[in-house]
């Protein structure tokens, strides 16, 4: 979850363009209350007013230098704890400024002055958008690499998308790996068998025993099952041993032994698929996110081999061979995950490029669903209809104007 000290509970903006003013506010914690949508004509300084936030939320001296070339007079962001930042310049709506940064309410904050002296040149241009149009850096025919080899197991290629699946492979994996070693850590199941085996035998009857036995494992397979398509968990060895039961008398003397070597491993396995759930969930939600959206094409994902694209006929494709549309769908749904580790705020300018009026519709839900797990915040500027009519009236934010 969201730590609540990053949870922003308002944005303001005063002469965006010498003009506009915008007042964004995020009251709760809930889906109905982590995205505001951004709506004006061209020309209204949305665009600027995002590109404001993104710079004072990041903490680079690149930031800073983009502030300075941002026209608006003032900027605050508020955090749900009563921290702010906040960005005003006494004069011109372009150059130097003051910036102070509050952490609590009740202490002096910090604040420095910027001027563009300070800089000796323009140390990188902001964009808040993707590379959806931007021609693939190398060859990227299906199911081949340059030099001849198979896509499969190897994408680490130049595109920016690539590099991006490959970060959500990453944390995808991470996260199913840490799920486990915290389970191993606290399980020790190898010592509760021998402790229970040294108990002796157990109180209870064969056929309690074996009833015992059923009802545990059925609801193992029950809650386990799902991991195994994203191959985080292994039910074989369990689905042997409820075949092995099935074929013995419900009155085999060897039953309660059986139950008291067993139970500590059922135990365990449980711990497992509860430590797992999480992962499971924020990958579940990942490729059905992404597949709900994709025709003739899948994304898939296993804990082995990672992330990849395949087409109906089952071979890999490469991410930067995509269409537009589907490699900005790709970018969004990704960020929205990746934010859910350690963004409170994603902030998209027009997510309607590229998309047909379809996914337009689905989007922002989707968007919300994958990053459920992080209660995520979204900002959106759009000028889509389709975009708009996803959101309820109330969560649309126009600028007011400057008398």
């Amino acid at each position: 979850m969201t730590e609540p000290q990053k949870r922003i509970s308002s944005i303001r903006a005063d002469r965006v363009l010498g003009e506009f003013g915008y007042e964004v506010e995020f009251p709760g914690s809930s889906d109905n209350n982590r995205m505001r949508l951004i709506y004006a004509p061209n020309g209204r300084g949305k665009t600027n007013f995002l590109r404001a936030i993104h710079a004072a939320l990041t903490a680079s001296p690149e930031a800073l230098q983009a502030l300075i070339e941002i026209p608006l007079a003032r900027l605050e962001i508020t955090f749900a704890d009563g921290g702010s930042i906040l960005v005003e310049r006494a004069q011109h709506l372009v150059g130097s400024y003051s910036a102070t940064a509050t952490l609590h309410p009740n202490e002096q904050g910090i604040s420095i002055n910027v001027d563009p002296a300070d800089f000796a040149g323009r140390l990188y241009r902001l964009f808040i958008g993707d590379d959806r149009l931007a021609p693939p850096t190398d060859d990227v025919r299906e199911g081949t690499r340059p030099d001849g080899g198979s896509l499969a197991g190897n994408r680490r290629r130049h595109g920016s998308l690539t590099r991006l699946l490959d970060t959500v492979e990453r944390m995808l994996t991470q996260s199913a790996l840490a799920s486990l070693s915290r389970e191993s850590a606290q399980t020790g199941i190898y010592n509760q068998i021998t402790r229970t085996t040294l108990q002796g035998s157990s109180e209870l009857t064969a056929s309690e025993a074996r009833a015992a036995l059923e009802a545990q494992i059925t609801g193992l397979l029950e809650q386990g099952t799902p991991l195994e398509q994203y191959q985080l968990l292994s039910m074989r060895q369990l689905r042997d041993i409820a075949t092995q039961l099935g074929g013995v008398r419900a009155n085999n003397r060897q039953l309660p032994i059986v139950h008291l070597i067993l139970k500590p491993y059922l135990d365990s396995l449980a711990d497992q698929i509860n430590s797992l759930a999480p992962a499971y969930q924020l990958i579940d939600t990942y490729v059905k996110g992404v597949n709900r959206f994709l025709d003739r094409k899948e994304l898939q994902f296993t804990a082995p081999r990672g992330i990849r694209l395949v087409g109906r006929d089952g071979k890999s494709l490469h991410p930067e061979g995509l269409s537009s549309g589907e490699r900005h769908l790709l970018l969004l749904l990704s960020q929205a995950v990746l934010a859910t580790s350690d963004s409170p705020l994603v902030i998209v300018d027009e997510p309607e490029l590229s998309l047909g009026l379809e996914w337009q519709r689905d989007l922002l839900s989707e968007l919300l669903r994958c990053s459920q797990s992080g209660n995520v915040q979204f900002l959106i500027a759009s000028h889509s209809v389709q975009i708009m009519g996803a959101v309820p009236r109330e969560d649309i934010v126009q600028p007011s104007e400057a008398p």
